[in-house]
């Protein structure tokens, strides 16, 4: 019982000042953090007409396919993005902390934005009159894959590139990249012959199915339950050990 109190406690603490820095962030912001949300949408909206005239698609099917594509590519683009400068913060020098805890201040921070941007969803659910079944309770899967990710990401990235500060600029040109090969605002059907493969070794590709699929009221496949399983389950593990060799020493590399 006091382990979890502890830890309740622990996430509790964490998730505070995640709310309190975004309250910090848009102290004198109209919309605050739902600006993000509207630039979201104008996104879905600019991606949608471009692959509508580009592919020829129906609206009916490219907008929430392109919605909850872009919904939860930010979340992962932020929290990446985010993860490669987070130790290079001259607060950590000043402050008692452990890197999971500074860590996941920074996560719970993207998953109260990631909630407003899912906002957006619901507009989408109601005018393109998408059902929702029992496939759309496995978004909570779909949440926890993102969020155990969110934190290895954030130790594995951070920990990179504060040792090694050209890796920054690397990462946020192959996500670019990453952006443009994941079917995010243009379907799968469009590959043939070995060009699928982009798909099936895509592991952004299965991360974001397994939120697409279910807001699409769709199951998700066999192949994405696997990837999105062995890819956590490997990278929590390299999380675990990256963290434990260097959770005490890594201060010393800013």
């Amino acid at each position: 019982m006091s382990n979890f109190k502890k830890i309740s406690g622990f996430l509790h603490d964490t998730w505070l000042l995640g709310w309190y820095e975004i309250k910090s962030k848009y102290s004198r912001s109209t919309l605050g953090p739902f600006w993000i949300t509207l630039n979201t949408l104008i996104l879905i909206s600019g991606l949608s007409i471009v692959s509508y005239s580009l592919f020829g698609m129906p609206m009916g099917k490219m907008v929430p396919w392109i919605g909850f594509g872009i919904i939860t590519w930010n979340y992962i683009l932020t929290t990446v993005d985010e993860a490669t400068t987070i130790f290079l913060s001259p607060i950590l020098l000043n402050i008692r902390t452990t890197p999971l805890k500074y860590s996941l201040i920074h996560i719970f921070k993207n998953v109260i934005i990631f909630a407003h941007n899912l906002l957006v969803a619901i507009p989408i659910l109601i005018i393109f009159k998408i059902e929702i079944n029992f496939n759309t309770l496995f978004i909570f899967y779909g949440f926890f894959i993102l969020f155990v990710n969110s934190i290895n990401f954030n130790i594995l990235v951070g920990f990179l590139c504060l040792r090694y500060r050209d890796f920054i600029l690397v990462i946020k040109n192959i996500f670019y990249l990453l952006f443009l090969m994941t079917p995010i605002f243009w379907m799968p059907d469009v590959l043939t012959g070995l060009r699928v493969l982009l798909i099936d070794v895509n592991i952004l590709f299965h991360l974001i199915q397994t939120v697409r699929q279910p807001l699409l009221g769709l199951p998700i496949e066999k192949l994405t339950f696997l990837v999105s399983i062995g890819f956590t389950l490997f990278s929590s593990f390299l999380c675990f050990l990256i963290n434990k060799k260097y959770m005490r020493s890594y201060i010393f590399w800013q």
